[in-house]
């Protein structure tokens, strides 16, 4: 009961009939609420995370009809502007380049980037949370020939801000004891829709994930990163001739973000760096649709589809 309410109640004039029209009136208000909510249509993909703000739990959905994210549940908090994680996922000095996100690979669109580590030799390296969020999707599978597990792991912190990670091949304990209470691991399947096999988890900046990546026997050693804002689509989505090539993926590839921006101090200047080393002198064009900074766009070339398998 609010204020109001009270007041009105402690009033010699508040009559019952006046009492039951108030209750009628704030049923009415609360279905008409439950209505509104319950007609959001969300995407199957969408991974709701058991955050809380304010006590009230936060739960993020992808509405298919609207083409946008929304808080299913509770009031998320403000992001920061501009939004910088309190450390990098990575130590960037064991790094030879990146990958930038919003780029094609092959015939794949990538709304993500990609690090690749400058010792040929291992993957041994730490995978650290790079700022306080929870984990909302965990999936293992098999890739490669010969097949290899993989991890993929989704977070999203408490203000809409998403980040996930692909490549990891051996989690740290915490993340291995959640990674054994998902679906057994399978060839190529890297669905990561609601899973309720493990109970929202979070975690701080800092937190190790995992302490090698990417591929032993081939010794193709990098991982995926990819970061995505909830709260507002990335300006290329607004482009009209871009948005109708990518008019599929639209929850990732409409929201994904220039995460070499995100990066604190230094680091952010550093990822610039190896963002520009060429990899493969057959490639050498540097491309992203979400940084600035990057020389070409996809629509660039081929009319913004992709060039090559």
């Amino acid at each position: 009961m609010d204020k109001v309410t009270r007041q009105r109640l402690g009033q010699n004039g508040f009559h019952v009939v006046e009492l039951l029209v108030a209750l009628a009136v704030v049923a009415i208000i609360g279905l008409i609420g439950y209505r509104v909510l319950g007609s959001q249509k969300a995407d199957d993909g969408a991974a709701p995370n058991s955050r809380t703000t304010n006590g009230q739990e936060v739960t993020w959905a992808f509405n298919q009809d609207k083409l946008e994210w929304f808080a299913q549940t509770g009031t998320p908090a403000e992001c920061a502007d501009p939004f910088i994680f309190d450390q990098s996922p990575v130590d960037l000095s064991k790094l030879m380049a990146i990958g930038m996100p919003g780029a094609y690979r092959g015939y794949n669109y990538k709304p993500h980037g990609g690090m690749r580590l400058s010792d040929p030799n291992s993957g041994k390296i730490d995978i650290v949370m790079p700022t306080n969020a929870t984990l909302v999707g965990l999936t293992r599978y098999y890739e490669g020939n010969p097949a290899e597990l993989q991890y993929l792991l989704t977070f999203e912190n408490d203000c809409g801000i998403a980040f996930r990670f692909d490549h990891l091949r051996t989690l740290t304990p915490a993340f291995q004891a959640i990674a054994e209470t998902t679906p057994e691991p399978k060839k190529d399947d890297t669905r990561t829709g609601p899973n309720a096999s493990f109970k929202r988890t979070k975690f701080k900046a800092g937190d190790r994930i995992a302490t090698e990546i990417g591929f032993a026997s081939t010794k193709n050693f990098g991982f995926d990163f990819g970061v995505y804002n909830y709260r507002q689509r990335n300006d290329i989505s607004k482009n009209q001739a871009w948005a109708n090539i990518h008019n599929q993926y639209q929850s990732q590839e409409w929201y994904g973000t220039c995460w070499i921006d995100h990066l604190p101090g230094t680091d952010a200047a550093k990822a610039r760096e190896l963002a520009f080393v060429v990899i493969n002198p057959a490639k050498p064009n540097i491309i992203s649709d979400y940084c600035a900074y990057a020389p070409h766009r996809t629509l660039d070339f081929n009319k913004g589809r992709p060039t090559d398998g």
